[in-house]
């Protein structure tokens, strides 16, 4: 540990004296000269008085005032004063006036040149210089001291002395200025107001302004104008050397420390007991050119030293010399303040602008808010703090340390050192040994931070930092959140990244973005990303892996918050790693091929891994993470398909590279992931490779084994069944589902507008105006349940209304033969919510239920029905119709779709009467078809293409009915009729195959079914009559097929 001043006994002098210690960083010593006259001997002050005269300015009473003025009254105040002034009356006030014109004094010999001194006395003895007062001194010799003027109380008194004004000068080796002395209890006061003060000669332990107490008294020096020069050890000191305190104080004036061939300083405060040492600047300048400190408190015994810059300018010019200056020996704390706005500047090798030093049991602390210009060499810095108890340094906004002449901005040597810092630094921060906490809160560090060998903390939460921070052996703790931080910056935990040796580097990164790898993350057992963004690029990253001492896991820790992306196509994490957060594998081209290699375990925490794969068959391109050791936890994986069309798989996509353990579920998929006609599922296995413990994406499945019978020769392999989308049953069933809809609209005969033989039968076939206008409307809902032979299926809810109007009713015209045609027109609307269902995804665990779709269908039609005299009919229909049918799947996908199209029936029927009955059965016939060409559209997945659906349907049947022709107290008859009916249906067409994305996909959904039902007729008015009806149906073979319908309606004839 270099120390640039310690406390030495100096035996001739009899007196403690601040030596220094000048030599290379990191403790070497050598010796040095004494710091200054604050080691001067007692005896050059105290014994017997010299051979000079005494009251040569007239006698005055203790306690009061004597004027020496050179006026020659009494005859021995005459200028220059040869044998001096002198004064040992207690108490006096003694003041050289040279304000009527100059005074000299110039003692013949090196003696006191001015002096009020004695051993008597309570109060204070003063001398006070005012005016054109020109003193100086004869030089001494060597180790003899000269003093130009003197205040000396050795009682219980206080001593003062105030330079107004004048010249002083002392000359030779060891001379002084102005010095204030007390040996009791009083305080010693030195004070320059203006005028000039000088020492001069080639050396010695002189001060230009001194105040020095030997008991509890204070000592005390203040230049607040003046010019003040010296040869001598300081300028400007302060030295209690008992228990008193010691304080020195610059307000204005200048001071200028010459020489430069020993130890000198500017202004000093030192205490040797228990009392406090304060040196404060608070205007003025100081210059020094010599070792030593231009502003410094020194506290040799067991006081407190405070030193403060709160105005003026200090620069120390000389080597080894420090601007600002606290030193403790003993319990004190050493601490340096400079307020905003000012200047300390040092310019000499291994000169330090600020120096703290607890070298006792007491703490140091810097606080700079102004500029401070350290040194070059080795041990400079612009502020530099050493001392075994710690201490802190803090750094305002405002402040400016310039530490570029050394290389180092912040020095501290020894203890656990608080380093906090927003202001702009030149420089390196280096603190060494002890436990440190290094805080960079704003501002700018233009060089490194180096916190040395124990366990060191760094929290960076603003602020720029060029150089990096480097945490040498110990356990380091970082915390990083400043918005500069970008990856550029080297963090260091110093040693390695095993916890073998004890020691556990830490670093948290917290809501920053960044681009780093192993080339500036290095030697840290643990980093911790929080809600931090970091790209890996570079060299490969290194942490830690399995756990400390304490069982704590140890590698890449990714917060929920937080997300790792790769800069490289390639990246290596040494380690473990442990997500629960975000990696990001996709490249910003959208290119699949990225991989992440981790050598070392790999731990889930309901963490994400995000991927591009080019989603097709086996050998599909594809992002891949390397998990080089176990896995366990959970991630979800998101999967981007990169312009896959989908294709059927075997063995699998390969996204989960394993080498060494997995369980099941520590990867599944987040969403779905789906391509073309296909989705695909995340599986632990691959399905023909044999590896057991990677991660495959597969559009197949593994339906559940059922035992069976073992063959006796080995069967043809099977392919595993494929899943598709659950969007595709929608678009592959929703043509079936619409058909229905259509053909509703189309209908049969009777269910369109009912009996309409009532015409002939009501008025017993004798009205002699038959009706020549007829309209009629209908409402119909229906409930369906259809399944395709293969997998798909959907549930059906369908409601739609229709009205008609005969244009035309042609009666034969021949009063026999009741026959007559019928042709119209009719509209409907008719709409539809369906449910799809896909039976191998739920095979599959993937669900039963795929989406729905919500149908709407406009009908615009003609029809003609011609009616037998026999009751026998013929009904022929046209219908144009337009759909808009809109898919939803159950992942919330969406696809719209639009078609037209053209529907044709034909019918016929014959009534029988049974007996003479009121009963009839009439066996029907019925073909219809139904042509749709779709338009192609695309979902958020792919595109579907446009297609042609068709419908050919036929129904053969028989309606048991039974008409009842009431009399009516009118004598006309109205018929109620009831029936029953049963048909055979059947669907002679599939769904067309669809192609979604390159993929067609079918269904079988040949059908036949069986449908029964009940219906009624009843008359409302003359001409008005009610119908309606309800059925069931039922599949008989085929695929399964079960229903309900119901209608009703009103026709109206006149």
């Amino acid at each position: 540990m270099n120390r640039t001043f310690r406390s030495v006994y100096n035996e001739a002098l009899g007196a403690w004296v601040a030596a220094s210690e000048v030599g290379a960083v990191r403790g070497k010593r050598s010796s040095g000269a004494v710091l200054g006259a604050a080691f001067l001997a007692a005896a050059a002050f105290g014994g017997a008085s010299p051979a000079w005269a005494v009251s040569e300015c007239g006698t005055v009473a203790a306690g009061g005032t004597i004027t020496c003025n050179g006026d020659g009254s009494p005859a021995t105040d005459v200028a220059p004063y040869a044998s001096g002034i002198f004064y040992s009356t207690p108490d006096v006030k003694l003041v050289v006036d040279g304000t009527g014109g100059t005074l000299t004094v110039t003692p013949a010999t090196p003696i006191i040149a001015v002096a009020n001194r004695g051993g008597a006395g309570a109060a204070t003895r003063e001398v006070q210089i005012n005016g054109d007062v020109r003193i100086t001194t004869m030089a001494g010799t060597a180790g003899g001291p000269t003093i130009a003027v003197q205040a000396y109380q050795q009682q219980g008194g206080n001593a003062l002395v105030i330079q107004n004004g004048g010249t002083i000068n002392a000359v030779g080796q060891n001379a002084f200025g102005i010095s204030a002395r007390t040996d009791g209890t009083g305080s010693a006061t030195a004070i320059q107001n203006g005028g000039t003060l000088s020492t001069t000669g080639t050396g010695g332990a002189g001060v230009a302004l001194f105040s020095e107490t030997y008991g509890s008294g204070a000592a005390i020096v203040t230049q607040n104008g003046g010019t003040m020069t010296t040869n001598g050890s300081h300028a400007a000191y302060a030295l209690a050397r008992g228990n008193g305190s010691a304080a020195v104080t610059q307000t204005g004036g200048s001071i200028t420390a010459l020489s430069s061939t020993f130890v000198n300083a500017g202004i000093v405060a030192q205490t040797i007991g228990t009392g406090d040492a304060h040196a404060t600047q608070s205007g003025g300048t100081i210059v020094t050119y010599s070792q030593g400190g231009a502003v410094g408190a020194i506290a040799s015994g067991s006081g407190n030293a405070t030193t403060v810059q709160s105005g003026g300018s200090v620069t120390a010019n000389g080597s080894n010399a420090t601007g600002l200056l606290a030193l403790t020996d003993g319990a004190g704390n050493a601490s340096v303040t400079q307020a905003a706005g000012l200047t300390a500047s040092t310019t000499g090798a291994n000169s330090n602008g600020i120096f703290a030093l607890a070298r006792g049991t007491g703490r140091y602390a810097v606080l700079v808010a102004g500029s401070v210009i350290g040194g070059s060499g080795s041990n400079a810095a612009a502020v530099h703090t050493s001392g075994v108890g710690g201490g802190t340094i803090d750094i305002a906004p405002s402040a400016v340390l310039d530490g570029s002449r050394s290389g180092i901005a912040v020095l501290d040597e020894t203890g656990a050192v608080t380093v906090t810092t927003s202001g702009a630094l030149t420089g390196d921060i280096l603190t060494n040994a002890g436990n440190d906490t290094i805080n960079l809160v704003g501002g700018s560090v233009k060089g490194k931070i180096d916190a040395g060998a124990d366990d060191d903390r760094f929290i960076w939460s603003g602020g720029t930092l060029s150089g990096g921070f480097f945490g040498q052996n110990g356990s380091d703790t970082a915390l990083v959140s400043a918005a500069s931080y970008n990856g550029s910056q080297i963090l260091d935990g110093g040693d390695d990244v095993s916890a073998a040796d004890g020691w556990v580097d830490r670093l948290t990164l917290q809501g920053v973005t960044a681009t780093a790898g192993g080339d500036t993350l290095r030697n840290w057992e643990s980093i911790t990303l929080d809600n931090t963004r970091l790209t890996l690029a570079g060299a490969p990253l290194t942490v830690g892996a399995g756990a400390d001492a304490s069982g704590n896991p140890l590698g890449l820790f990714i917060q929920p918050t937080s997300s790792v992306s790769l800069g490289q196509s390639a990246f290596t994490v040494n380690g473990d790693v442990h997500n629960a957060g975000l990696i990001n594998l996709r490249s910003a081209s959208g290119a699949p091929g990225n991989a992440l290699s981790i050598f070392g375990n790999y731990a889930g925490a309901n963490g994400i891994v995000q991927l591009n794969t080019a989603l097709g068959g086996d050998a599909s391109a594809t992002d891949k993470l390397v998990v080089n050791g176990n896995t366990s936890g959970t991630t979800r994986v998101f999967v981007n398909n990169a312009g896959g069309a989908g294709a059927a798989t075997i063995n699998g996509i390969q996204v989960v590279k394993v080498n060494g353990t997995s369980s099941e579920g520590n990867f599944t998929l987040a969403a779905p992931v789906q391509a073309g006609a296909y989705e695909y599922g995340l599986h632990r296995g691959g399905r023909t490779d044999g590896d057991a413990n990677s991660f495959y994406l597969s559009s197949v499945y593994n339906p559940v084994p059922i035992p069976a019978v073992v063959p006796t020769s080995s069967p043809a392999p099977v392919p595993a069944p494929e899943v598709y989308r659950p969007a595709v049953p929608g678009y592959v069933m929703g043509q079936v589902a619409t058909n229905e809809l259509g053909l509703g609209l189309l209908g049969s005969l009777h269910k369109r507008v009912g009996e309409q033989q009532t015409l002939k039968w009501d008025y017993c076939g004798c009205d002699a105006k038959a009706p020549d206008d007829q309209a009629w409307m209908r409402l119909h809902a229906q409930r369906l349940d259809s399944d395709g032979k293969r997998q798909f299926g959907f549930e059906q809810e369908m409601q739609y209304f229709q009205i008609g109007k005969d244009l035309a009713i042609n009666y034969s015209g021949d009063a026999g033969d009741k026959s007559r045609n019928h042709t119209g027109i009719s509209v409907g609307y008719g709409r539809t919510n369906v449910n799809f269902n896909d039976r191998r995804r739920g095979d599959a665990g993937m669900g039963y239920d795929t989406g729905k779709m919500k149908g709407e269908m406009l009908t615009l039609g003609a029809y003609h029905t011609r009616y037998a005299d026999n009751g026998s009919y013929l009904d022929l229909v046209g219908q144009l119709h337009s759909v808009r049918n809109k898919y939803t799947d159950k992942y919330g996908g969406e696809g719209k779709q639009k078609g037209t199209g053209l529907g044709l029936s034909v019918e016929v029927g014959r009534p029988w009467q049974i007996g003479e009955s009121q009963w009839l059965i009439e066996p029907q016939a019925q073909l219809t078809y139904q042509v749709t060409r779709y338009r192609g559209f695309a979902d958020n997945i792919s595109n579907v293409d446009g297609f042609t659906s068709q419908s050919l349907r036929g129904r053969v049947g028989a309606r048991l009915a039974w008409n009842d022709k009431a009399e009516r107290s009118d004598n006309l008859t109205r018929t109620n009729t009831f029936y029953f009916t049963a048909n055979l249906l059947h669907e002679f067409k599939d769904p067309k195959a669809v192609t979604i994305g390159s993929t067609a996909v079918s269904e079988w959904g040949k059908q036949t079914w069986a449908e029964v039902g009940v219906g009624a007729q009843l008359p409302l008015t003359r001409t008005t009559y009610l119908y309606g009806g309800l059925q069931y149906q039922r599949s008989l073979s085929g695929a399964h097929r079960e229903g309900f319908s119901g209608q009703l309606g009103v026709r109206a004839a006149w």
